[in-house]
């Protein structure tokens, strides 16, 4: 199957043209897959038509799929992918996360061993708003101040799932039962991760926090730590370091949580439908090396 890899901007994000993922690829396709994934932390493929078992099959040519904690919201043909919709049903249940990825974050590193990466479906999009913001955490890392990159060297931050606990960031009111989800994911401890994270394919150093799921420094009073934190998050904030994607209808998104950031930019109210199919393959632990 052969296909081509066309850069869309210079943050790392590129457009696989000529690959059918509803087909089993070859052993040499998943290998240069791997290869373009490792230049291209974000990759794009246009005008896919998969089912939900199709998406699962073709996640897993990269590794074995997380869970879904969500377990409500799965897809009824197959447990791994997990909707992400603002749809209600009659009776005023989602029919999917409502408020997925809201602020920006990389997937997973609230768990002790963080997802590899993400591959997003679009089924249906809104006619205003729905776009994916990216950051490229490798160039965000790269343009630290050295004072600063040598106060994060080898230093732990924590990761916390529940909103609950974040100042930074607000529970959706557009979720039912949103609150109560979060209380209960607040009695649970959080999860140390390195701020400076090496990629165990390429060997580069990127900023390993996030203003959803980072909400102190390991060994450092609060204030400081908040201090500390609200720097770097400053440098995540710059669009330089980024690619949005605008969604059509078709499109199949795979990105790299090891090196990269995300949010659902929102901007979209109903009866206008943003309805998407995620799966997630499975990670190691977060590691630090000093280059």
């Amino acid at each position: 199957m052969p296909f081509t890899v066309r850069s869309l901007n210079e943050t790392g994000a590129a457009e696989v043209v000529g690959l059918d993922a509803s087909q089993p690829p070859s052993a040499e396709d998943v290998a240069a897959l791997g290869d373009a994934f490792a230049r291209n932390p974000i990759l794009v493929f246009r005008d896919q038509h998969l089912t939900p078992p199709q998406q699962a099959a073709f996640s897993r040519n990269f590794g074995p799929l997380e869970d879904q904690v969500v377990s409500q919201h799965v897809h009824p043909d197959d447990p791994y992918v997990l909707i992400l919709s603002n749809e209600m049903r009659p009776d005023g249940t989602a029919v999917g996360v409502v408020d997925a990825g809201d602020f920006m974050h990389s997937d997973s590193s609230h768990r002790p061993e963080p997802a590899m990466a993400t591959i997003l479906y679009s089924v249906q999009n809104p006619v205003h708003g729905g776009d994916t913001e990216y950051r490229n955490m490798h160039l965000v890392y790269e343009a630290l101040p050295d004072e600063l990159k040598r106060e994060i060297a080898g230093r732990e931050a924590i990761h916390h799932a529940s909103k609950i606990v974040n100042h930074r960031v607000a529970v959706s009111a557009g979720r039912p039962g949103a609150r109560e989800f979060y209380e209960q994911q607040a009695t649970s401890p959080g999860i140390a991760q390195p701020m400076v994270r090496t990629h165990p394919v390429t060997g580069r150093q990127a900023l390993y926090i996030s203003p959803r799921f980072t909400i102190g420094v390991v060994g450092m009073e609060q204030t400081a730590a908040e201090q500390l934190l609200d720097r770097l998050f400053a440098t995540i904030a710059d669009r330089r370091f980024g690619y949005t994607h605008k969604w059509h209808d078709h499109d199949l998104v795979m990105w790299d949580n090891r090196c990269l950031t995300h949010r659902a930019c929102g901007g979209y109210v109903l009866p206008d439908i943003r309805r998407m199919h995620r799966t997630v393959i499975c990670g190691d632990r977060a590691f630090y090396r000093a280059a």
